[in-house]
C-alpha cells in the first residue's frame, strides 16, 4: 500500500504539489480561527453553589445550610469530591465532577439536586445560587477605578450599574465581581430612645417603611371605545417622601418615620474592600466562560472599557491591573520564536550536509508542511493553540524533517550512483527505489515513535490535561511528517533531483564526518570489548545517579503577576486587614520592581472565596527588571511581609495558585489535611503538625488554617419568659435581625437603578449591649417590653469558619517550598509527622498537593512505558524479523538514558513530570536511529556481504542520515533551552533531557552497535 502511494505521488507529482499549495492556504485560514490560550483547561468540571444567610454564624450555616446541600449533592452521577466552607453569612459548596464530564450537564444535575435541598433550608436564608460557568484561570482582566473628587459611593454605583452591565453584555464574559467602594442604600436608622418616647416598636417602623414604597395595580378603565391602565403611584421618589410617611397616629397627630429615625442615603456594611497603590479603589474582576478564547474576549472587554471611559466623570481613572493575555502573548511569542529559531537551526544544519539547493529545498519544504498539517490535525482533534500544543510542535521540529532527510538523502545518493553506473536505470525508477528502500524502516520508526509516546496519554488529572495536548502536538507533527514523506517528498524528489547537478563525491561536511568516524568505527570493531564495557559502565552509572535526583511536579511558572494571600488572625476587623495591606503597599512604594500593588480584602458579592474580613489578596505586578531575578524579588517580598505582625502570607503566581487549588483545594504546593468531627481536636492535631513542619528545611509560607474560636455576642432566648408574654422565638428573632443586622424591606427605584431600603438601628445603638437589651418588643396583648425580659445577652465564642471535604470536617496545614525539591520535603514531613503526631481514633491525616500529582504521574509513566517497551519490541521484531537484531536496537534505550540523566544532573538535579516526558520523547527518537542502522546491516547481509565489510559500509552509508536526524532533533530544541521565560517553563526541562540524551545516544549508537555486531555478529546476523 505504501509503495502504491509513493508510485502514485511520483507519477502525478505536479498534481501533488498543486494540491499541497491549496491545502496550505486552507490550513492558514483555519489556524487564524483557532482559539488561543496560555494552557489547556487543567481542571475537571466544577459547579459552585453559594448561599447567603446574612448574620448567621458558621456553625448554624454548616448545620442548617451546608449539610442539607451536601446531602442532596452527594451521590450525584459523576461527582468525585464535594468541598464546602461555612463562614459568617455565607456557605460555599464546590462540587467536582469526573474529568470529561460535560459542564452544562453537571450544572443541570446540581440544579435538580438543589431543588430537593431548598425546602429544608430555614427562613431568612437566600435561595442557593449556582455561580456562573468559569474556569480556574478564567480571570482575564482586572481594573482599578480610582477618583480624586468623586465619592467612592458614586464610583461604586457607576461600576455596579454602568460598567458591570456593559461588561456582562460582552460575548464570552461570565461574571463581573467588584471589590471596594460603598454600596448605596436608602437607610432608616431607628433611635431606640425615640421609639420609647413615641411608644412605637421597631416592627411598626419596619411595617410602615415597607408600606411607604408600593405601586398598586388598579386594573383597566374600559369605555365602549377605549381603555386606560389604572396605576396607584406610591413609590418613593425622594428622601423627604419617606421621612413624611406615617407609622401611626395619636390623637389625630401622625407619628412619622422622621420622628423616630434618621432617613438618609448611606453605605451598606462592608465585608470587602479594595485599594490600588495605597489609594482607595473599586477593583473589578472579569471572568470568562470556559470555552471562550481569551484574546478575543480580552479585546472585546478592552473595547467596551474604552467606550465606558468616555462616559465617566473626568476625575475617575481606570487602570488595568491584571491582564492574562500579557502572559499568553509572552508565552506564545516565546514558543513561536523557539519554533522559528529551531527551524532556522535545522536549515543551517542541513545546508553543509547536503550542499545542494534542490535537496535542501525538499527537506526544508517538509518542515513547515509537517508543522502546518500538524496544527490542522490538532484543530480536527478539538485542540486549540496554547503553549503545550505549540510546545509539542517545537519538540517535534527535528522529527518533523527526519523522514524527508532520510528519503531525500537516500534518493540523492542512489541517483548519484546511478548516474556513474555503467548501466543507468530510468531516473523515476531510481527515485521510487530510493524512497522504497527506506520506507519500511522510516514508517516503522514512526509507528515506534507513536507507541513510545503512548505513556503520555496514560497521564490523568491535572498532569494529563497539560501534557496530553503536548503529546497530541508532537504526534500530529510526526504523523504529518510521515504523510509528507509519502506524498510531497517523493513528488519533489522526482521534480528536482534528476535534473540537477549530481557530483560524484559527497559534500565536504559529509566527507569530514566520515573521515572522523572511520577510525572511530575501526577502533570500535577492533576493541569491541572495551567499547561495550564503557557503555555498560555509563549505563550503570546513570541508573545509580537517577534515584538521587530531587523531584517536583512542574517547574515554577515565570508569571509577571503575583497573587499573594494575607491571612490575619480571625476576629480582626476589615479596617485592620486594610491597614496591613496599606503597610505593605507603602513598603513597596517607589520600588521600580513593583509597578503596582493592589489589595482586595475580605469578600465581594459573588466571589468564590468564602473568606472573612481577615483575608486579603495582594496582587503585585513585577517589572521586566524584577523578572530577571524573580527568585530574589520573591525573597525580598517575603522579607517585607515577615515584618507585619500577625500576618500569615502565601506567595505565588496566578496560574500556580489556581493549579494548586485544583489539585488539593488549597492554594499551596503542600497540603496536610486533618479530618475529624470535633473542631477543637482538629485544631490541636493541626497545631502539632504545624510545629513538626516548622523543623523541616525548605518550608516557606507555612500556615495552619485559622479555624479558631472568635468572640461573639450571643442573645439566648428564654422560652419560659417569652411564652408568658405570648411571644415566640421566631418573633423575637425577627426583631433582633432587623435591629442588629438590618433588614431590606423594599427596593427604591432611581433612574432604572434599584437600591435597597433598609430598616436598622442607629450605629451607636447597635454597638451598645445595654441599648440592645432595652429594645422594645410588641406582645400580642399590646404591651411593650424590653428585649432583656425575654432574652439574655452575653459574650461567647464560636468558630470563625468551618471547612468540609467529602462529608467530614477538616483543617489544613499548608506550605510551599524554596531552595529544596518538593518530594524530599514531603518525605521528611511524612516521616516526622508519622513519628511525632498520633491522632486519636476517628481522626486521620491525608497529604495532598503537587507531590501527589507528581507521584501519580511518575507511576503512570513508568508502568505504561514498560508496556510500551514490550509493544516496541514486538513492532521491532516484525520490522527486522530477527530477535537478536531487535535486542540490538533496544540497547539504544539505556544508551539514551545516559545522556538524559547526565543532562538533568548538570542542570540542577531536579526531575519534573516534564523531564519524564522528555525521556519518553528521547526514547522514540533514539530507537529510530538504531532501527535505521540495524536495518541497513540486515539488508547488506542479505546481499551476501561479509561481516566486517557490511559493518563498515552499512555504518558509513547511514552516518549522514543519523547525524542529520540527531542534530536536527537535538539542536532544533536549543532555543527552548538557551533562554528561559514565560511559556518555556515546562518545555525547557523536557528539551534538556532530549538534547543531552540524543548526543550520547547518537555517539554511542554509532560505536556500540557496530561493536556489538563485531563481538556477536554470528549470533546477531543469523539467517
Amino acid at each position: 500500500m505504501l509503495s502504491a502511494i509513493i508510485k502514485w505521488a511520483i507519477a502525478r507529482r505536479w498534481l501533488v504539489v498543486l494540491s499541497t499549495i491549496i491545502l496550505m492556504i486552507w490550513i492558514f485560514r483555519t489556524i487564524i480561527q483557532m482559539p488561543l490560550d496560555v494552557f489547556p483547561s487543567f481542571a475537571p468540571p466544577q459547579v459552585e453553589i453559594q448561599t447567603e444567610a446574612p448574620g448567621l454564624a458558621p456553625e448554624e450555616l454548616e448545620s442548617l445550610v451546608t449539610l442539607p446541600i451536601e446531602s442532596a449533592i452527594n451521590g450525584t452521577p459523576g461527582v468525585t469530591a464535594v468541598r464546602s466552607s461555612s463562614a459568617a453569612g455565607i456557605s460555599v459548596v464546590k462540587v467536582i465532577f469526573d474529568w470529561g464530564s460535560d459542564i452544562y450537564q453537571a450544572r443541570q444535575l446540581v440544579t435538580e439536586r438543589l431543588q430537593q435541598a431548598q425546602g429544608k433550608l430555614p427562613a431568612g436564608v437566600e435561595t442557593p445560587q449556582i455561580s456562573p460557568t468559569s474556569s480556574p484561570i478564567g480571570t482575564v482582566l482586572q481594573y482599578a477605578f480610582t477618583s480624586d473628587t468623586t465619592p467612592l459611593m458614586e464610583v461604586r454605583r457607576i461600576v455596579d450599574w454602568q460598567v458591570t452591565n456593559r461588561l456582562l453584555a460582552v460575548p464570552g464574559v461570565s461574571q463581573v465581581v467588584a471589590y471596594g467602594g460603598d454600596i448605596r442604600q436608602y437607610q432608616v436608622l431607628v433611635d431606640p430612645e425615640k421609639l420609647k418616647a413615641f411608644n412605637v416598636t421597631l416592627a411598626d417602623v419596619e411595617e410602615a417603611t415597607a408600606a411607604a414604597n408600593i405601586n398598586a395595580p388598579g386594573g383597566y378603565l374600559i369605555t365602549p371605545d377605549r381603555e386606560k391602565l389604572i396605576r396607584g403611584i406610591g413609590r418613593i421618589e425622594s428622601l423627604e417622601e419617606l421621612q413624611q410617611s406615617a407609622i401611626t397616629a395619636r390623637n389625630g397627630t401622625p407619628v412619622k418615620i422622621s420622628d423616630v429615625a434618621d432617613v438618609k442615603i448611606g453605605a451598606a456594611i462592608k465585608r470587602g474592600d479594595g485599594s490600588f497603590n495605597g489609594k482607595q479603589a473599586v477593583i473589578v474582576t472579569i471572568n470568562k466562560q470556559p470555552q471562550a478564547d481569551t484574546p478575543t474576549v480580552t479585546s472585546a472587554i478592552e473595547q467596551a472599557i474604552t467606550e465606558i471611559k468616555a462616559a465617566l466623570p473626568k476625575d475617575i481613572q481606570v487602570t488595568a491591573t491584571f491582564r492574562q493575555e500579557n502572559y499568553i502573548d509572552a508565552s506564545i511569542e516565546n514558543v513561536r520564536a523557539a519554533l522559528i529559531e529551531g527551524s532556522i537551526i535545522v536549515a543551517i544544519i542541513l545546508i553543509p550536509f547536503l550542499m545542494n539547493w534542490r535537496n535542501l529545498a525538499i527537506c526544508l519544504t517538509a518542515l513547515p508542511l509537517s508543522l502546518l498539517i500538524g496544527i490542522f490535525l490538532l484543530n480536527w482533534l478539538g485542540q486549540g493553540l496554547n503553549t503545550m500544543t505549540l510546545g509539542g510542535l517545537a519538540v517535534a521540529i527535528g522529527s518533523a524533517v527526519d523522514d524527508a532527510i532520510v528519503d531525500a538523502e537516500n534518493v540523492y545518493r542512489n541517483l548519484r550512483e546511478n548516474k556513474y553506473s555503467p548501466h543507468p536505470r530510468p531516473v523515476l525508477d531510481v527515485v521510487f527505489d530510493g524512497c522504497q528502500e527506506v520506507r519500511d524502516s522510516v514508517f516503522g520508526a514512526t509507528i515506534i515513535t507513536i507507541v513510545v509516546f503512548a505513556p503520555v496519554f496514560a497521564l490523568t488529572g491535572v498532569e494529563g490535561s497539560i501534557f496530553i495536548p503536548m503529546g497530541l502536538g508532537y504526534m500530529a507533527a510526526v504523523i504529518a511528517s510521515s504523510l509528507t514523506a509519502l506524498t510531497i517528498t517523493p513528488a519533489l524528489c522526482a521534480i528536482l533531483l534528476p535534473h540537477g547537478h549530481l557530483p560524484e563525491n559527497e559534500p565536504w561536511v559529509a566527507r569530514f564526518f566520515k573521515r572522523l568516524y572511520y577510525p572511530l568505527l575501526g577502533f570500535s570493531l577492533r576493541y569491541s570489548g572495551i567499547i561495550l564495557a564503557l557503555a555498560l559502565a555509563s549505563t550503570v552509572t546513570a541508573i545509580a545517579i537517577a534515584p538521587s535526583f530531587g523531584r517536583v511536579f512542574l517547574p515554577e511558572f515565570q508569571e509577571q503577576t503575583l497573587v499573594n494571600t494575607l491571612t490575619l488572625y480571625p476576629g480582626v476587623s476589615l479596617e485592620t486587614t486594610n491597614a496591613a495591606g496599606e503597610a505593605i503597599q507603602q513598603a513597596l512604594k517607589g520600588d521600580s520592581r513593583f509597578p503596582y500593588v493592589q489589595l482586595r480584602s475580605g469578600r465581594a458579592p459573588g466571589d468564590s472565596d468564602a473568606g472573612g474580613v481577615n483575608l486579603a489578596h495582594l496582587d503585585i505586578e513585577l517589572s521586566r527588571e524584577a523578572l530577571e531575578n524573580r527568585e530574589g524579588v520573591i525573597k525580598k517580598l517575603r522579607e517585607e511581609l515577615a515584618k507585619l505582625p500577625g500576618v500569615a502570607p502565601n506567595i505565588g503566581g496566578f496560574i500556580s495558585h489556581r493549579m494548586d487549588e485544583v489539585l488539593s483545594g488549597v492554594r499551596s504546593a503542600i497540603a496536610v489535611k486533618i479530618f475529624g468531627s470535633d473542631l477543637a481536636q482538629l485544631r490541636t492535631i493541626g497545631s502539632q503538625v504545624n510545629e513538626v513542619m516548622k523543623t523541616v528545611n525548605g518550608i516557606v509560607d507555612l500556615q495552619l488554617e485559622p479555624q479558631v474560636p472568635i468572640e461573639q455576642i450571643q442573645i439566648k432566648f428564654n422560652r419560659t419568659d417569652a411564652s408568658r408574654y405570648g411571644l415566640t422565638v421566631g418573633k423575637i428573632s425577627q426583631i433582633m435581625e432587623t435591629a442588629l443586622n438590618g433588614k431590606v424591606v423594599s427596593q427604591i427605584l432611581d433612574k432604572q437603578q434599584t437600591f435597597d431600603l433598609v430598616v436598622w438601628l442607629k450605629p451607636e445603638s447597635r454597638q451598645n449591649l445595654d441599648t440592645i437589651g432595652n429594645l422594645l418588643i410588641d406582645t400580642p396583648a399590646g404591651q411593650k417590653i424590653p428585649l432583656a425580659q425575654v432574652a439574655t445577652i452575653e459574650n461567647g465564642t464560636g468558630p470563625n469558619t468551618i471547612n468540609r471535604e467529602n462529608v467530614s470536617r477538616l483543617i489544613v496545614v499548608s506550605a510551599n517550598t524554596s531552595g529544596r525539591d518538593l518530594r524530599s520535603v514531603v518525605n521528611e514531613i511524612q516521616a516526622k509527622v508519622n513519628q511525632q503526631v498520633h491522632p486519636p481514633s476517628g481522626y486521620y491525616i491525608q497529604y495532598a498537593g503537587q507531590f501527589e500529582a507528581q507521584e501519580r504521574a511518575t507511576q503512570n509513566i513508568l508502568i505504561f512505558s514498560a508496556i510500551a517497551f514490550i509493544a516496541i519490541t514486538v513492532i521491532m521484531y516484525i520490522s527486522v524479523k530477527s530477535i537478536p537484531s531487535t535486542a540490538t536496537i533496544m540497547i539504544n534505550l539505556p544508551l539514551a538514558l545516559v545522556g538524559g540523566v547526565f543532562s538533568v544532573a548538570l542542570s540542577g538535579g531536579i526531575i519534573s513530570i516534564a523531564s519524564l516526558v522528555g525521556f519518553v520523547t528521547l526514547f522514540g527518537v533514539a530507537t529510530r536511529n538504531g532501527l535505521l542502522l540495524v536495518d541497513n546491516y540486515n539488508t547488506k547481509f542479505a546481499e551476501g556481504m561479509p561481516l566486517k565489510e557490511l559493518l563498515i559500509k552499512g555504518s558509513m552509508e547511514r552516518l549522514n542520515a543519523i547525524l542529520m536526524t540527531a542534530f536536527t532533533s537535538a539542536l532544533g530544541l536549543a532555543p527552548l533551552i538557551i533562554d528561559s521565560g514565560p511559556g518555556k517553563e515546562i518545555l525547557q526541562p523536557l528539551s534538556i533531557v532530549v538534547l543531552g540524551g540524543l548526543f550520547t545516544s547518537t555517539a554511542l549508537t554509532l560505536v556500540v552497535i557496530p561493536a556489538l555486531y563485531a563481538k556477536f555478529g554470528k549470533i546477531l546476523l543469523q539467517k
